[in-house]
């Protein structure tokens, strides 16, 4: 769901090629990006574009990217590399590189670039403040992508976000968002968890959604339920049909699907997948 909304369409392999100049550490799915730089369906014509360009690299290497498409063996792989190091000048630094090229082939073509990956994702795992019912790190990341899309400048509010877990991943996206809590307890924990971080604990504010009267782009609504919260269907269903209010485009986290309600307050669905922790499931929907 969270590549659909960012490349638009299905994923269909665990590799992608594509022109989209996309910020790989925004999602947790991703484990890295090569930038590629040539590809040839012949290995030597890369070589011969390495010398062109009169590389000089301190503290670099060369990996070979396995993938599921096309098996190239151990040892090729390994002489290939050998053979993409020796017209780069500088230096080779296997254990703590600066600069890492790598190389791969997918069906008949070789790719050659650089590869990044960073995972710097995962910073906010150990906050000061968490419950055991908040959403993952990996999934709060991509309720945020799927909210965002490819449009950074979106203006997000999370009107019931805890201790702030996709606050925090949204703005390590630098996205703009806000967060709101009616728990004066629970929202003061957020606020520390911002401050934690260095971010600005009072993007985080105690408030009843439902007195909300600002507007923002997209809602993601962590909507509360009877077995942490005593909320009642009723009270669910008055802050769903709150979200009109406060935005045109709502990403709903639910424990149930909850397409009728959404129907009936007048949304179209246009997205929806279901995500496990433990025995527990959960439901996220992007609805407009």
């Amino acid at each position: 769901m969270e590549f659909r909304h960012i490349f638009h369409e299905d994923m269909q392999t665990k590799y992608y090629i594509t022109n989209q100049d996309f910020d790989y550490s925004r999602s947790a799915y991703i484990r890295g990006k090569l930038n590629i730089l040539y590809e040839s369906a012949c290995f030597d014509e890369i070589v011969n574009f390495i010398e062109q360009q009169n590389y000089c690299y301190y503290d670099f290497k060369v990996i070979y990217l396995k993938n599921e498409i096309t098996h190239v063996p151990y040892q090729e792989s390994i002489d290939k590399c050998k053979q993409i190091a020796l017209p780069i000048a500088g230096s080779v630094n296997m254990h703590h590189p600066q600069t890492i090229f790598a190389i791969t082939k997918i069906h008949e073509i070789w790719y050659f670039g650089i590869y990044q990956n960073d995972m710097r994702w995962n910073q906010h795992n150990d906050k000061p403040y968490s419950y055991s019912h908040s959403l993952a790190l990996r999934d709060a990341r991509a309720v945020v992508n799927i909210a965002l899309g490819n449009d950074l400048f979106k203006t997000i509010v999370d009107p019931c976000c805890g201790v702030g877990t996709v606050v925090l991943e949204g703005l390590s996206m630098n996205a703009h968002i806000v967060g709101y809590d009616i728990n004066k307890y629970v929202a003061y924990q957020a606020r520390l968890n911002l401050e934690h971080y260095g971010y600005d604990p009072l993007l985080i504010q105690r408030c009843d959604m439902r007195t909300l009267k600002k507007t923002y782009d997209v809602c993601i609504l962590d909507i509360p339920y009877g077995v942490y919260s005593p909320f009642t269907y009723q009270q669910q269903c008055e802050l769903l049909e709150k979200t009109r209010d406060i935005a045109a485009e709502l990403v709903l986290i639910s424990h149930v699907p909850m397409q009728k309600e959404l129907i009936n307050i007048g949304y179209h669905m246009k997205d929806q997948a279901m995500i496990q922790k433990g025995s527990f499931q959960r439901y996220i929907t992007h609805c407009l």
